[in-house]
């Protein structure tokens, strides 16, 4: 009899306690799974999977640069640097590029033509637009000694194309700029980047440089597919 008494008072005890437990004024009742901590990273867009360096796979080939033939030497230099245009020209450096790829085929010995080709890339579009706005200004500023005339034509290439004819010796004033001794230079934009195509030097006429040039610029331009946020 005491056995049981006191295993009926136990039980009571234990019920009661449980009770206080569980209507006492602040506990929490049932726990809530934790949000998931926020890694404070923004949420990936187009514009963050747009190249901002310039590798040399961007570039033109060697095998593309059939103007001044197979076996010209070629230099590839990365950096930073001023624009390969005409003296009279001068643009300066890019100075908001994030990155700069100039290359070269040919020395420019015993009056050889020289390729040029170089791609910057910007912070973003709206600054590649501006740096392209800027090149096509100095295009039309161009002021150098005469006889030496400089022709600006529009590009059927990418977005802003630009091209500049110079004519070494002034004479598109009197006969058809093609056949004027001179050279050709080409610059358009995709995305944040902007790239610069150039037949340098030599003694060639303008239009067999502007042939050139203009050849290369499209496949130039389709290279820059990544620095375009439509992609590839």
């Amino acid at each position: 009899m005491r056995t049981t008494l006191l295993t009926s008072t136990v039980a009571l005890c234990v019920l009661a306690l449980a009770g206080c437990a569980t209507d006492r004024p602040g506990t929490a009742g049932p726990s809530t799974p934790a949000a998931p901590a926020s890694s404070g990273a923004p949420t990936p867009t187009a514009a963050s999977t747009v190249a901002t360096d310039v590798a040399p796979e961007v570039m033109l080939t060697e095998a593309a640069w059939t103007a001044v033939g197979a076996e010209a030497p070629r230099q590839d230099k990365d950096g930073v640097v001023e624009w390969r245009l005409p003296m009279a020209c001068a643009a300066g450096t890019p100075t908001e590029a994030l990155a700069m790829r100039t290359v070269t085929h040919g020395t420019g010995e015993f009056e050889s033509s020289v390729g040029v080709q170089q791609v910057a890339v910007l912070p973003d579009a709206d600054t590649a637009v501006a740096e392209a706005d800027r090149l096509a200004t100095a295009l039309g500023d161009c002021t150098g000694e005469p006889p030496t005339l400089y022709v600006v034509e529009p590009l059927a290439v990418g977005a802003q194309g630009i091209g500049l004819a110079t004519d070494y010796y002034g004479a598109s004033a009197s006969a058809p700029l093609d056949q004027a001794m001179g050279t050709y230079v080409a610059i358009t934009r995709r995305g944040t980047a902007v790239t610069l195509v150039a037949l340098d030097g030599g003694e060639g006429t303008v239009g067999a440089a502007r042939a050139t040039v203009t050849g290369l610029a499209p496949q130039a331009w389709e290279q820059l597919c990544g620095f375009d946020a439509a992609g590839c």
